[in-house]
């Protein structure tokens, strides 16, 4: 007689349902933080010059609520998967392998040796730049109105319209339509993120590379540590800028959670930036 094992693997994980709306018609407008005259830095504050002030930007958004209710279907996997019986350690190791390839066509990557889920950036990333196209051209415009010109400029517009979204964690599942628990990797997918124009740091992260990578604006990696997460953009660094040096080009940091301006992350994670304590993630 064969043993019967159970195993339940852990998760590291999150999302939420839709409009059925056929059209969600989004207005945003925002201030661009990277457009203040900063005289100094003094740790995590800024000395602004007195006379400054930060750009104000708008646009009109149309999303397609079924592209939300369908990006949304797409990913995560239920949570049922996660439950593997087993006779003994090579029926395990097969349905283990299995298990993360399946896991792999719905935006999870399964963590070799640690029985727990990742969100694969780079499927969420391809999976939604082609529906957020329109999205990102509209915020282009925007700026372009403004005057913005430059590609460092640009890539201002777009990150201070993703830090203007509210932060707010996502639950670690959602419930489909029947009723099944289905886990995710503590991320949204970027469709979801705007329409309900909050989101996390790895949720805010893959929107704004979604929204660059739909139209090619610049090269981006994300830079990851233990419990936090960069956005890293292939720019000429400043001199006041943080950055990291991958492949032999400078990388240049964005903090997305909240109003921070190209170059500039919190200090509390200069200390593992300086001293390699993190993984990038190639999204090119």
């Amino acid at each position: 007689m064969y043993l019967i094992n159970t195993l339940i693997i852990g998760l590291l994980l999150s999302t939420t349902n839709a409009s059925s709306l056929s059209t969600e018609r989004l207005n945003f407008t925002w201030s661009d933080i990277n457009t203040r005259e900063v005289i100094e830095w003094r740790g995590d504050t800024a000395v602004i010059h007195p006379d400054s002030s930060m750009q104000e930007l708008s646009c009109k958004i149309n999303l397609d609520s079924q592209d939300i209710t369908l990006s949304i279907e797409k990913f995560g996997i239920p949570k049922t998967w996660t439950l593997i019986t087993y006779t003994d350690l090579e029926d395990l190791a097969k349905k283990q392998k299995d298990l993360k390839k399946k896991s792999e066509l719905h935006g999870i990557t399964m963590l070799d040796g640690k029985d727990k889920f990742a969100v694969n950036y780079k499927w969420v990333i391809n999976q939604s730049s082609r529906k957020l196209r329109h999205a990102a051209k509209a915020i282009k415009s925007a700026a372009r109105r403004r005057g913005y010109r430059s590609r460092r400029e640009l890539v201002g517009a777009f990150a201070s319209f993703v830090q203007s979204l509210e932060y707010k964690v996502p639950k670690e599942y959602r419930i489909n339509d029947d009723g099944e628990t289905i886990l995710t990797a503590g991320a949204m997918m970027p469709l979801e993120t705007i329409s309900k124009q909050w989101g996390d740091c790895d949720s805010k992260s893959m929107l704004f590379a979604t929204l660059v990578n739909s139209i090619d604006l610049v090269r981006i990696s994300f830079i990851t540590l233990d419990d936090h997460i960069f956005a890293a953009v292939q720019l000429s660094p400043k001199a006041e800028d943080h950055s990291v040096r991958y492949k032999g080009e400078d990388w240049v940091l964005i903090e997305l959670t909240d109003a921070w301006p190209i170059g500039r992350v919190p200090e509390k994670h200069l200390h593992n930036i300086k001293n390699r304590r993190y993984t990038i993630v190639d999204l090119n």
